[in-house]
């Protein structure tokens, strides 16, 4: 993104404002060994969100707290498995969860936001009716979720607000989490996601 194109943006996602910050751990961490998937080895991520520097660059500290909570949050994200920030309003879980899945996977735009309206179907997938019943279930007539996509590609999916969603959905969304698999009539979907309460 050019930088006259920045000024029409209300916001930037992380990996599009710490672009540059990325890109200079992506140069230093060129030799390190990376679980598959990831963009930057668990020692940069950490270094990407509690700050440093990479060559001349100096990376921003992005969480400011306890070290110890990144490393447990990376840790966590490096088995596959789920992770649950929970904590008072305002301490930066969504900020905390943006940043680590723009330095794992550089997108942090697969997000469900919780409401009370928020359905199964946004964790799942729904259907373009149209499509579906003028060819029948296929791909072109799924409308995938941000969940789905990213167990298609192997990212990173945020889910905000979980709390705030009624039982049935959150029932459906550890069903996914607990059997790391999502059945659809198509294929098998392996989850990586992030919570936030």
């Amino acid at each position: 993104m050019a930088k006259d194109d920045k000024k029409d943006v209300l916001r930037l996602p992380a990996e599009l404002l710490y672009a540059h910050e990325l890109d200079a751990l992506k140069d230093e961490d060129k030799n390190e060994e990376k679980p598959v998937g990831w963009h930057l080895s668990p020692k940069a991520v950490l270094k990407f969100i509690v700050g440093g520097k990479a060559g001349s660059v100096d990376i921003t500290p992005k969480y400011i707290g306890h070290d110890r909570l990144v490393e447990i949050a990376i840790a966590t994200l490096l088995t596959d498995r789920s992770l649950l920030l929970i904590g008072e309003p305002g301490t930066a879980k969504s900020w905390l969860s943006e940043n680590l899945s723009a330095a794992i996977c550089g997108d942090s735009g697969k997000v469900v936001q919780g409401t009370a309206g928020t359905s199964e179907e946004h964790i799942r997938y729904s259907w373009n009716y149209a499509m579906l019943l003028a060819n029948g279930p296929s791909d072109a007539a799924l409308i995938k979720s941000p969940i789905m996509r990213s167990m298609e590609g192997g990212s990173i999916a945020r889910f905000e607000e979980i709390s705030r969603c009624a039982s049935e959905v959150q029932d459906a969304l550890i069903s996914i989490m607990s059997e790391l698999l999502f059945l659809s009539y198509l294929k098998n979907y392996q989850p990586n996601v992030v919570l936030q309460l």
